[in-house]
Parts: C-alpha cells; sequence; structure tokens
C-alpha cells in the first residue's frame, strides 16, 4: 500500500506519507545537516540539535538525553561518533569540553512543541536515556540508529527499549539488524510508529 511506503532519507527511515505540510521535525544527531537540509527545502519546520559546534550554522547546540544539566562530550577518531557521558571520562588534567543537556520533554517545551511530527535521533548511545525517560509517545514517528555495535549497551537493554517503545504505543515498521559501515550487526536504520 501507497500510505505505509517506507523511504530513506539520508539513511534514516520515514513515512513521509504520515508527515503533514509543515510537520514538525526534531533532528537530534543533525550532523552534516543532510537530513534537516532536506526537511528544510520540504518547507517543514526542522528543529535541528547537536552537541558540536557549527560555526555559521543555526541549529542547537546541546544534548538530549535523561536530565537537565551538563555533560561531557566524548570525541573519537572519528568526528561522526562523538557522544556524551555525564562523568569524566578522561584525565582530570586534561582540557575537557561541556554542553548542556536538556530531556526531550525540556527541549520540546522549550521550543513550543507539545508532540512531534517525527523525531530522528543519531545520537551515539544516548538513545538509551532518551528512550527510557519516556513517560508518553513524543512523536507520530522515531527514526532511530541504535548504537548496540559499539558496546555501549547490550541485547538486555535493547530489549528494555523496544518494549518501553511498545508500551508507548509503537511499532516497529522497520527493525532489522543489519551490518553496516563495516561495524558489524546493528539496528542502523529502524522505525517507529505511533499506533
Amino acid at each position: 500500500m501507497e500510505s505505509d511506503k517506507i523511504t530513506t532519507i539520508h539513511e534514516h527511515s520515514v513515512m513521509l506519507s504520515l508527515l503533514p505540510d509543515g510537520a514538525n521535525i526534531l533532528d537530534i544527531g543533525c550532523r552534516g545537516f543532510l537530513f534537516a537540509n532536506y526537511f528544510g527545502e520540504r518547507g517543514d519546520k526542522v528543529y535541528p540539535v547537536d552537541i558540536d559546534n557549527f560555526s555559521g550554522r543555526h541549529y542547537f547546540q546541546c544534548a538530549i538525553s535523561d536530565f537537565d544539566g551538563d555533560v561531557f562530550i566524548t570525541r573519537s577518531n572519528d568526528p561522526q561518533a562523538t557522544s556524551i557521558s555525564k562523568t569524566l571520562l578522561v584525565s582530570p588534567y586534561m582540557e575537557t569540553e561541556t554542553v548542556g543537556s536538556r530531556k526531550l520533554s525540556t527541549f520540546s517545551k522549550f521550543v513550543g512543541v507539545q508532540f512531534w511530527d517525527l523525531i530522528k535521533m543519531d545520537v551515539e548511545g544516548s538513545e538509551y536515556q532518551i528512550i527510557m525517560s519516556l513517560d508518553k509517545a513524543p512523536a507520530k514517528q522515531l527514526s532511530i540508529e541504535f548504537h548496540m555495535h559499539t558496546g555501549v549497551y547490550g541485547h538486555y537493554e535493547m530489549t528494555l527499549m523496544e518494549d518501553k517503545l511498545k508500551a508507548l504505543g509503537y511499532y516497529p515498521a522497520k527493525h532489522e539488524m543489519t551490518s553496516e559501515h563495516g561495524a558489524g550487526k546493528n539496528y542502523w536504520d529502524s522505525l517507529w510508529i505511533l499506533k
């Protein structure tokens, strides 16, 4: 059925048919801005969020997690794998970076969006904190790149997230474990739709 067609937009699946004109879209982990730009060009209201500093770009520089406060930025050799930590993971004598963190509900209230049409999460492991802290469904669609392949969490936590999403009223329209990017098996491109 055409209305159930899943489209991949820059490695993230969505059902375009479920988006109203001028949809409210939250792009958490907007690095590169390809996903945000696509929907911005469609005329949607896009709210890009990232922890890194991209000078000259309009976006919200913060983390979305399970609390309001500051977190440490953790970097690796892969700039795509920048993440956050509540604790300092390096020597206290090294230069550290922090960024403000907001609960999804706090951020949504701040920008004046009560319910999102689409939330994309590519947050290098913080999806666990975001999902497990939800007390109600925040969006019609959740397009999530899980990060079980990194060892940040395992099968047990993955099952907890799946159960939580189902309890909130979501069903997995796309949720397959595949091998991608030379990084092993993972749920690289998962789409959850609110019933």
